[in-house]
């Protein structure tokens, strides 16, 4: 299963290269590219003879990780008042890889320089000016799953922070450790990676709190499986339901949906199966049902083959259906 997880992941994966385009050509795509995932954008390539560019992008979790080769050029974030919102509002973590990131945000301008990283909102104003060409890496982070790391994401726009020395340094191992490589060869699904960009990414700002942000994370993924055990509960007569089904309900992936129930010792196909279990034997005791076959009992509790339904009742209860009706049911 562990195997199958990087090619399943993969798919929220996509790239372009300006390799084989004419320039104009090249420069609407990326323009039109930064317009619809980063922001709404202007941008003003300084050598459209010379330009070439290339992205990757990465689906991590409800992250977007963006890796991009951009020549020289000015790039202004207009804000969601200033023209039609297209990209998903997002905070951003972009780190420099290489090359300078002369930034404005705020009234105030200031470099972000290689091996240091900026927050931006995506929905405000603020201008990139790269003199030379440069490499970057643009993580697209939800508000609402980003204020999990940190309350107030706010207070942390527009500085440039450190990620090779102290706290930040962690945070930018893991960065480069994907940009090497790291992301198809992880042995953790990507939704439980994104979590450590979180909590990397408290420890780096200096967020108080780190260690309560990480035991948030804990409970976070206790109340999703709670959530997951409830719509077990609540759909487990419907014979379609399926980890897929669930997973999507929850708002998370089937892949992340095992790791979770795994990790509290269990599986999908082992709670669906004690639950729908659990209410046919309640049913088959019910003096209003004792007109049903058990082939119907079976059918209600989302069993669709009643004799595979007759095999997993008695191995769980130790007699069958039929003896558990005619009160034969232990009494502990």
């Amino acid at each position: 299963m562990a195997r199958n997880a990087p090619a399943q992941d993969a798919r929220q994966d996509a790239s372009w290269s300006s390799t084989g385009l004419n320039r104009p050509d090249a420069i609407d795509a990326w323009r039109e590219w930064a317009a619809s995932t980063i922001a709404p954008i202007e941008v003003e390539v300084f050598d459209p003879n010379a330009f070439a560019a290339r992205w990757t992008s990465h689906g991590i979790g409800q992250l977007r990780l963006l890796h991009i080769h951009a020549p020289a050029q000015r790039v202004t974030h207009v804000g969601a008042d200033g023209m039609a919102m297209r990209a998903t509002p997002s905070i951003q973590l972009v780190y420099a890889r290489s090359g300078v990131l002369k930034t404005t945000m705020g009234g105030r301008t200031f470099d972000v320089a290689p091996g240091q990283f900026v927050l931006l909102d995506n929905t405000r104003f603020y201008q990139m000016e790269m003199a030379t060409p440069h490499e970057a890496i643009d993580l697209m982070m939800p508000q609402g799953w980003l204020e999990r790391y940190l309350p107030d994401p706010a207070a942390l726009l527009g500085r440039a922070i450190a990620a090779n020395a102290g706290w930040g340094a962690p945070l930018g191992a893991f960065i480069e450790t994907i940009m090497d490589g790291g992301l198809e060869a992880a042995p953790l699904p990507r939704p439980l990676i994104a979590e450590q960009f979180g909590s990397l990414l408290a420890l780096a700002t200096g967020t108080p709190n780190a260690a309560e942000t990480v035991r948030s994370i804990g409970r976070h993924k206790n109340q999703l499986a709670a959530r997951i055990l409830r719509q077990i509960e609540r759909d487990y007569a419907d014979p379609e339901l399926s980890p897929e089904t669930v997973a999507g309900e929850v708002g998370i992936s089937k892949r992340y949906l095992q790791t979770l129930l795994a990790a509290s010792g269990t599986s999908f196909v082992a709670e669906l199966n004690a639950t729908r279990l659990d209410r046919a034997s309640d049913l088959l005791t019910d003096p209003r049902a004792a007109g049903l076959a058990i082939a119907d009992v079976a059918y209600r509790t989302g069993f669709l083959d009643p004799a595979y339904f007759a095999r997993l009742f008695r191995k769980r209860f130790g007699i069958t259906p039929r003896q558990w009706r005619a009160g034969n049911a232990p009494l502990s």
